[in-house]
């Protein structure tokens, strides 16, 4: 009974508006071209390259898993790539053509996981260096597209080194560093070997992370997990030898930062967590990114000399000058220089930063989820705004500006499912803890939270049109019925009937039904009104998703099996079965609001434009980079967004033959039509002025843009949720918390 895809129909190529999302996690993983308008970056399997001028993005596709390391060359011409694969498997490393966007070579030499790669000087060599399962050293020739020798990275007592950095003028030499490990390379090309020096360290023994050498290739610093930075002179001019003969490279000393207000001894501060990245801005000045998210611009102290601290009672020694300090937030993993007055600052919370090192001022670029995106809502008949719900946070963007505008933040649980209310007054979510929470959708403030509404968790959520009526799914498998007033929230009803956790819930276009989709392998409809099941449909396969057609006569399923099924309301007999993907499974489909197109997304990575009445794909999508488990369709039918387990988010255009038409018989649709009439945003800022003291009705979400600024996201901490604290957010709704800015 199952229908293949029939291929009569040309696919077309789905177009991306905008994409959210960059693998801040991956160190030095962010890159600008030398051109000065690409940037390039990792996520996931791929390798993103945004244009900055046009705002336009474009993924390049190659490896089996996700990047572990990424580097571009000097000459911005070639770009080099390294995964992490499973135990046993070995990963790749391959160079790519900038320009042409293509694989040039690949090399799976190393073992599990790529640890690091970068260029040598004049783009003659690829140095990589493997993890902690493969230990070795691999020097790829550019010219001949092979690699001319293999190397054991450390001795026996020495650990695993962790990043390699070419010398900025002679493509012969390089450094790896890492775990009690510091070492001088030098390639011959002839004889197909690379020499190896030892840098001479004494007494010191640091964890080191990142390295940063001078323009004139004299000297190097060390970032360490210690929080301090060793230099180190280099002294290399041979390569049979690696240094000047009778001379070797050795340690200058451990530096930290000087702290006036503390006496002698005690007046050297370390970064907290590790110096994560170092860039050297002109000899002596340094600008360095610590793992709590402090960037600090710093230089050594030319007012004192290295001989007062040789009774020095602290191994590192406070020979570094603090100039100027901000903070970001997460720990830094990459500093990019676009010129000598501007940086760019990614994190490992998916962010980047514009650093003006003069005014040491940050501007906030691009956001995204850390985690997986498990839910995308829009308002009713609003396309400017949608919202999202991840790890620890809620968000709401704007797809006018194509940014984030507001950030809701709960820390250390999971947003499961999200609901805008019909009139745009307050955003319901459902949280792992068990907890439903609702907020206003400007201020972000919480407006009533239900503690305990399920035992192990809040796993799916629906809300009625008249916002009277709250619907809950759990991971224990129950349905819970909730009944909203403005004073009050009480559970109307408990429905059992499936004993896996809950995965999507879906009001009819009544309000009078309600459907539940599980992992058990079936679907149940519900009588709302008397708290009843109706129909129950079986499946062999674990349901993600059950939306109702916008008529109500007919719904919609997808699960694990990769198929997407068509089922009658009043009797749940089957219609039809597509066989949507034949590898994976299809985690969610979204219907345009006049039924004639869907969306669905899978683990494949793809997504799908159908045709529902003639079960036909008619554009597809390939530019996630994993696994992608949430769909959702704008109001005007001309874009739907998605979001995958990396924590992107990408709009997608509709080509307009495949917009729909509105269906001619029901009365109801040209007074929907005519709401937007009162779209304007001027009478939405008199409305929400007048709400303010109204704690039933509360802010409105048209009025959001308006009221948000542009190039600055609004973040709130939501406040812990106890017996006492209901009460208080319930009687108190009316104030505002304090709202901090970005």
């Amino acid at each position: 009974m199952t229908e293949a895809v029939q291929n009569d129909v040309e696919v077309e190529k789905l177009n991306c508006r905008a994409i959210f999302g960059i693998n801040g996690k991956v160190n030095f993983g962010l890159h600008l071209h030398p051109d000065g308008r690409h940037m390039i970056f990792p996520l996931g399997m791929k390798i993103g390259i945004d244009d900055i001028k046009t705002s336009t993005q474009e993924f390049i596709a190659g490896h089996t898993n996700n990047l572990s390391c990424l580097d571009l060359s000097r000459s911005g011409k070639y770009m080099a790539s390294g995964q992490i694969n499973h135990m046993g498997f070995p990963a790749y490393v391959i160079l790519w053509d900038f320009d042409k966007r293509r694989e040039l070579a690949r090399h799976d030499l190393h073992k599990v996981r790529a640890q690091s790669v970068c260029f040598t000087a004049r783009d003659k060599y690829v140095i990589s260096i493997g993890g902690r399962d493969d230990g070795s050293v691999i020097v790829f020739d550019i010219e001949t597209r092979t690699p001319i020798c293999r190397s054991v990275a450390s001795r026996g007592i020495n650990g695993n080194p962790e990043v390699v950095n070419a010398l900025n003028n002679n493509p012969s030499f390089f450094v790896t560093a890492g775990d009690r490990h510091l070492r001088l390379w030098s390639i011959q090309r002839e004889m197909k070997k690379v020499n190896v020096q030892d840098i001479f360290m004494g007494k010191q023994q640091r964890r080191m992370c990142c390295v940063g050498i001078y323009r004139g290739d004299e000297y190097a610093y060390m970032g360490t997990y210690s929080g301090d930075l060793m230099k180190v002179a280099l002294n290399c001019c041979d390569v049979v030898n690696v240094t000047q003969v009778g001379q070797t490279s050795g340690l200058v000393g451990a530096y930290g930062v000087h702290n006036p207000r503390k006496p002698f001894g005690k007046d050297c501060n370390r970064y907290v967590h590790g110096v994560r990245v170092l860039r050297i801005v002109d000899d002596g000045l340094l600008l360095v990114g610590a793992g709590d998210g402090v960037v600090e611009l710093v230089e050594e102290r030319k007012d004192i000399n290295e001989i007062v601290f040789k009774n020095y009672p602290n191994p590192t020694c406070p020979m570094l000058k603090m100039l100027k300090r901000t903070k970001v937030n997460g720990a830094v993993s990459s500093l990019v220089e676009i010129n000598p007055l501007e940086y760019y600052i990614a994190t490992d919370l998916n962010e980047i930063y514009l650093l003006n090192i003069k005014t040491f001022s940050l501007k906030l670029l691009k956001t995204s989820h850390k985690k997986a995106v498990y839910a995308i809502v829009f308002p009713r008949n609003l396309s400017n705004v949608f919202a999202t719900a991840g790890y620890e946070t809620i968000r709401v963007w704007s797809t006018k500006r194509l940014q984030e505008l507001l950030r809701i933040m709960v820390y250390n649980f999971n947003c499961a499912a999200l609901a805008f209310s019909f009139d745009g007054t307050s955003i319901v979510s459902a949280w792992n803890d068990g907890v439903i929470r609702s907020f206003t959708p400007i201020t972000g403030r919480l407006i009533y939270a239900i503690p305990n509404a399920h035992n192990k968790g809040c796993s799916a959520l629906a809300i009625s049109s008249t916002g009277r009526v709250l619907v809950t799914g759990g991971i224990e498998g129950q349905v819970r019925v909730w009944k909203i007033e403005p004073l009050r929230q009480s559970l109307l009803g408990v429905l059992k009937d499936h004993s896996a956790p809950i995965t999507t819930l879906d009001f009819n276009k009544f309000d009078t039904e309600v459907i539940s989709a599980s992992s058990d392998g079936s679907c149940v409809i519900w009588d709302i009104k008397r708290l009843t099941r109706k129909t129950v449909v079986a499946a062999n396969t674990q349901f993600m998703t059950a939306k109702y057609f916008p008529t109500g006569v007919q719904f919609l399923t997808c699960g694990t099996d990769g198929c997407i099924s068509y089922w009658m309301v009043y009797n749940g007999s089957l219609i039809r079965e597509l066989q949507a993907s034949k590898k994976s499974s299809v985690n969610h489909v979204a219907i345009n609001a006049t039924g004639d197109y869907f969306a669905s997304v899978g683990s494949d990575q793809m997504v799908k434009l159908w045709d529902y009445n003639r079960g036909n794909v008619v554009a597809e999508g390939h530019e996630h980079a994993s696994a992608v488990i949430s769909v959702a369709y704008s109001p005007s039918r001309k874009f739907f967004v998605t979001g995958c387990t990396d924590g992107a988010i990408i709009i997608w255009d509709v080509p307009e033959k495949y917009w729909g038409q509105e269906n001619p018989p029901p009365v109801e649709e040209p007074i929907v039509e005519e709401k937007p009439k009162s779209k304007p945003e001027t009478p939405s800022h008199p409305q929400a002025k007048s709400s303010r003291g109204n704690t039933s009705k509360g802010e409105n979400i048209e009025g959001l843009v308006a009221s948000t600024p542009k190039n600055n996201v609004c973040c709130v901490e939501c406040p812990p949720i106890t017996a006492i604290s209901k009460k208080v957010a319930n009687e108190n709704c009316n104030i505002v918390p304090n709202v901090k800015t970005c």
